[in-house]
């Protein structure tokens, strides 16, 4: 779909608004031990998506943990 739509507008930015958790050989990076996602770096490499996102909540994610720790997940 997306070379598709960049056929029709090229300067028109893409996303594949897949916001998520790792799937495949990734899993064990998923905070919590969540056993359910998607290949975000493969699907994000399709030459016609422009930009990726990721929404980080490390106050859920790593619940418990001192502000130091949740601070440091973003670096």
């Amino acid at each position: 779909m997306a070379p598709y739509l960049k056929s029709i507008d090229a300067n028109h930015l893409l996303e594949i608004e897949l916001e998520g958790f790792y799937g495949d050989d990734r899993k064990q990076y998923n905070p919590n031990n969540i056993q359910a996602g998607t290949n975000f770096i493969t699907n994000n490499q399709v030459p016609s998506i422009d930009f990726a996102t990721v929404h980080c909540y490390p106050d859920q994610w790593l619940s418990g943990s001192t502000g130091e720790a949740q601070l440091s997940f973003h670096q």
